[in-house]
């Protein structure tokens, strides 16, 4: 349930303030393990949340040049039951273990939310914005960082969880240009990060109904530049977009303590996009992406035990998976005018050059030499063609 209302106090000052109630489920399911001739089925118990929140907020133009944007927003969440829920000390040994009543309130946090922007216009065609503010995250996704198949999961604020807190302070110049035909932006970012969650080193990935056991919590850090050029107007339009930046993360018992790329750090990021009218009823359009390959970790060795491979995997994310990039195609054919209804044909060519991307990459021994080591690559999608119709009335 969400409400949203403003108040117009002056023609300088505008007040907006809202409530926000959302109810959470997560439900990881059950997992079937196969042995020998039968079949057990282990069910991983569902999460249950209610999330809160009330903003407040104003809009003051302080002078024709000079405005500001700044209030406070106000999180509360709280972890329901029915479940199980395990307490665990700084060494993943359990404390205590309490069963909950289906809607009994396990754990509540509170966590405030201040914003604050400004901007100032130096002329007619130019200004500079400034801003902080700070966002808590109440549900994690926890990913595998190891080159095979991704193993995410879902899980919600805990006992030994608490939300996730990102500070965020940016500065940015932002330029318009030929009657607003041309628009210009480039920004600069740093965000602190507080109680982040990943999994352990060994950690127990399938069917874990106590995940919290293999949980490690640190710090984080993101920080980079934008740049956005765009041309609004004319037969022929698009934008360019570019991001130079770096998401770090930092646990004791990871790395010994050093800084790491996150999984969602990508250091190179590029988006090209072109429109162009041809006559009075086409329109043809191209988008190309490029990014920097995301963060993996790779095996550098590998034990072989009663015929068994156990691959050593040393530092975390400490490896890329290949550059992304992909070209899409486009063409548009509008029908012919008519008052009661309108239609149009599209025609599009997702990943024209047939880029193999890849999704995955795991290890195994050779089939011809178990001494050696092969990596699989495994991709999604390859060039996929489409026509779409479409008919308003």
């Amino acid at each position: 349930m969400k409400e949203d209302f403003e108040y117009f106090i002056t023609n300088k000052n505008t007040l907006s303030f809202g409530i926000n109630f959302t109810h959470h489920t997560i439900s990881p399911g059950n997992v079937d393990i196969f042995d020998d001739a039968s079949i057990n089925t282990k069910s991983i118990q569902s999460r249950y949340g209610l999330e809160n929140s009330a903003y407040i907020s104003d809009d003051w133009h302080a002078t024709n040049k000079l405005n500001f944007l700044y209030g406070l927003r106000l999180t509360e969440f709280s972890l329901l039951g029915p479940g199980t829920i395990t307490t665990y000390d700084t060494n993943d040994a359990a404390i205590s273990s309490t069963n909950y009543t289906s809607g009994q309130f396990v754990k509540t946090y509170l966590n405030p939310e201040p914003r604050f922007s400004m901007s100032y216009i130096l002329d007619e065609q130019s200004s500079i914005k400034a801003s902080y503010n700070r966002n808590t995250q109440n549900i994690h996704l926890l990913s595998n960082s190891t080159a095979s198949s991704p193993t995410d999961l879902y899980i919600m604020s805990i006992n030994n969880i608490k939300p996730g807190i990102a500070d965020q302070a940016a500065l940015g110049y932002f330029k318009n240009s030929k009657d607003n035909m041309y628009e210009f932006s480039t920004e600069i970012y740093y965000k602190w990060l507080q109680n982040q969650v990943d999994y352990k080193n060994g950690a127990q990935l399938l069917a874990n109904q106590d995940v919290e056991s293999q949980l490690v919590y640190g710090k984080g850090r993101a920080y980079g530049l934008e740049v956005f050029l765009k041309k609004k107007y004319g037969d022929f339009n698009g934008w360019i977009g570019y991001t130079l930046s770096k998401t770090e993360n930092k646990f004791d018992a990871i790395n010994n303590g050093n800084y790491f790329a996150a999984t969602q750090d990508r250091i190179h990021d590029i988006s090209v996009v072109g429109i162009y009218k041809w006559g009075k009823r086409w329109t043809l359009s191209g988008t190309f992406v490029y990014g920097t390959g995301n963060a993996v970790t790779y095996p550098n060795g590998k034990y072989i035990v009663g015929g068994l491979t156990t691959f050593y995997y040393p530092n975390r994310n400490a490896d890329r998976l290949p550059p992304y990039s992909r070209l899409d195609l486009g063409a548009t054919l509008e029908g012919k005018s008519h008052k009661r209804f309108h239609s149009s044909w599209t025609f599009g060519i997702f990943n024209a050059y047939n880029r193999k991307n890849p999704y995955t990459v795991s290890f195994e021994n050779n089939p011809n030499d178990p001494t050696r080591t092969q990596a699989v690559e495994t991709s999604l999608f390859g060039v996929v063609p489409s026509v779409t119709y479409n008919f308003t009335f």
